[in-house]
């Protein structure tokens, strides 16, 4: 059956290569990425910046080059089944640009650094990617950690990057919301990560909930964080706007987004309920693909994030 389905896809791919290139000397739509994504949540045309994945994948996980994009939509499709987030219908699980964030830069420094002892921990990981790249970039991977509340989805990520048996990063299945546990300190399975990370990221993450839910997730990140160390970082992106406020989200639930003034705010209620400081930066990015879903809310940005303890 695996056979076949791949057999379908390859099949159905060429003909639409065809189609195209029956249209002779017509004028073609622009095969942009706000193009293919226009109006649909889940995509079978492999986005035009997938390229770094796909080379990433034949150094990383040595799969052949001919096999890269059957793989792809196979884990794909795989993750779609389990949960349909519109990140892994767009394929954006896969994008490796948070590389492009100076902040990533600044922690891969920190980890790489002689004798260093800089751990990383990446919330709501989904696959691991970005483990995966900081191993490729040369980190020890025994100082990764990656939690995601979809335990199939780590799971997914030794069978995408083919590295079960050598990658030596934890990973642990949890809700960052919960109030359950003794004496209402949240998931139990959590407490692993407690007092033991210098480095936190966070991309694709806070966007997902409301106020009262991004506070109780920035709580139990600043617990994951060693209290000794002055030179914590959390960084990350997601989606802002330049009117922060309420939004709604998919089945009717209820999202909060930010500009710079209301993060800041976020983090000093944290830093009140928890009795520490934090100073944060936000970064506009300029990327296509903003309104994917048809929602033509022109407040919308992308925004990268750092919040450090003062």
């Amino acid at each position: 059956m695996q056979k076949f389905l791949v057999h379908l896809r390859r099949h159905s791919r060429s003909a639409m290569a065809t189609g195209d290139t029956d249209l002779g000397s017509k004028q073609q739509p622009n095969r942009s990425l706000d193009f293919i994504l226009q109006g649909k949540v889940y995509i079978e045309e492999l986005p035009p910046d997938i390229e770094p994945i796909r080379s990433f994948l034949e150094k990383y996980s040595g799969i052949r080059a001919k096999d890269v994009d059957d793989h792809i939509h196979q884990i794909r499709d795989r993750l779609w089944d389990i949960y349909p987030y519109v990140c892994i219908g767009h394929f954006r699980f896969l994008s490796l640009k948070f590389t492009l964030d100076p902040r990533y830069q600044v922690a891969l420094n920190r980890l790489l650094a002689p004798k260093s002892e800089t751990t990383f921990l990446d919330v709501g990981c989904c696959v691991g990617q970005v483990l995966r790249r900081l191993a490729f970039d040369g980190v020890v991977s025994s100082r990764l950690y990656g939690t995601d509340l979809e335990p199939r989805f780590l799971d997914a990520g030794y069978d995408l990057f083919k590295d079960r048996h050598k990658l030596k990063a934890t990973f642990v299945a949890g809700d960052m919301l919960s109030q359950g546990g003794e004496n209402g300190d949240g998931d139990e399975s959590l407490k692993v990560l407690d007092g033991k990370m210098t480095i936190i990221h966070a991309t694709s993450f806070f966007h997902l909930f409301t106020w009262e839910n991004q506070i109780r997730a920035a709580r139990r990140m600043v617990r994951f964080l060693d209290p000794h160390d002055p030179d914590v970082m959390i960084f990350g992106r997601h989606v802002g706007s330049t009117a922060p406020g309420d939004r709604e989200g998919s089945k009717g639930s209820k999202r909060f987004l930010h500009n710079a003034a209301s993060w800041q705010e976020l983090w000093d209620e944290v830093g009140r309920l928890t009795g520490t400081a934090w100073r944060t930066e936000v970064d506009e990015i300029q990327e296509p693909g903003m309104h994917p879903d048809g929602n033509i809310d022109e407040t919308l940005r992308r925004i990268r994030f750092g919040v450090f303890r003062v």
